[in-house]
């Protein structure tokens, strides 16, 4: 059998680093990789790529929304054939899980090898939960549906803060243990060892094609002003709730990680084809007209506007 680990967590809340982290513990192990993003364009595939293990990218929608749920079915049943003895799923986001056994049962007559679905690890971010909970229905699900919860980020936030969040998530979710981390750092081997899938019943997932996130892209074949473009982000990240990728600037390429006003900038070695940067936002109207009101100046004609 397959053993199958769900990664679920808002946007920016630290999967991609628990899946790298992941990836390394698990290293003499033969792994198989989900990367799920909102996104036309993958950039946690690009973080997590790693020698030895088959990755398959799925963008553009959560794999729970109808928008690429069957590409999803389809990418599980085609690793079931490749021999690999875990499958580590990051899913988008907004991802709302609320049917992953579902799913797992569903396409268990046409897989090659079972799955054993162990169940999903919830990553929190500490700073930002309780703004965005009674907003996100996903949000609670990925509580709720989760084995095992990281509140992650610790670092960034008061007693007080962390003390509510803790409370919140007890009353979502009172069965399944909760880890107090910043970057994910925990007992990784333990973690999943001992994850098991909550005992609650199934519900229809809430990803829907109208509910789905606004998500713009923003590339450039040229080389970028830096500092225009940093504070062209820093700007945008009020109306965001996530910004990521990588640009090519006049000092080198760089990768970009954005949430709620947190904007990190660090150098990227390996090479990059040209500038992609993925905004994410529930406010579509407000996000256009910064982006419209922002590409002025130094980047005016530089960076092009997709959806």
């Amino acid at each position: 059998m397959i053993k199958l680990i769900l990664l679920t967590g808002f946007l920016g809340t630290g999967k991609t680093t628990l899946l790298k982290q992941l990836l390394n513990e698990f290293k003499n192990e033969k792994i198989g990789v989900v990367v799920n993003e909102f996104g036309q364009i993958s950039i946690d595939g690009t973080l997590v790529e790693k020698s030895g293990v088959i990755m398959t990218e799925l963008t553009n929608g959560s794999i729970f929304c109808s928008c690429i749920k069957e590409n999803f079915l389809n990418s599980l049943i085609s690793l079931s054939g490749e021999d690999i003895s875990y499958l580590f799923i990051e899913a988008s986001g907004l991802a709302d899980p609320a049917n992953m056994s579902q799913i797992i049962c569903a396409i268990s007559p046409k897989t090659a090898v079972p799955y054993d679905y162990r169940g999903s690890v919830c990553i929190v971010d500490a700073e930002t939960f309780l703004d965005y909970y009674e907003l996100l229905p996903a949000l609670h699900q990925q509580v709720a549906y989760s084995g095992a919860i990281l509140v992650n980020k610790v670092d960034l936030v008061e007693e007080k803060v962390l003390s509510d969040t803790l409370d919140r998530l007890s009353s979502i979710n009172s069965s399944s243990p909760i880890y107090i981390t910043t970057y994910c750092n925990v007992e990784y081997r333990r973690l999943i060892e001992e994850l098991k899938a909550p005992a609650r019943p199934e519900e229809e997932s809430s990803n829907t094609v109208e509910n789905r996130p606004v998500t713009f892209v923003l590339a450039a074949d040229q080389v970028l002003p830096g500092q225009a473009l940093k504070c062209f982000l820093e700007k945008l990240s009020e109306a965001a709730y996530r910004i990521k990728g990588f640009a090519k600037t006049e000092s080198g390429t760089i990768y970009i990680s954005g949430v709620k006003n947190h904007l990190e900038i660090s150098p990227w070695a390996a090479p990059v084809k040209k500038t992609e940067i993925v905004i994410i936002s529930a406010v579509g109207i407000r996000i256009m007209s910064a982006i419209t009101n922002g590409l002025k100046g130094e980047l005016k004609g530089l960076l092009n506007i997709g959806l």
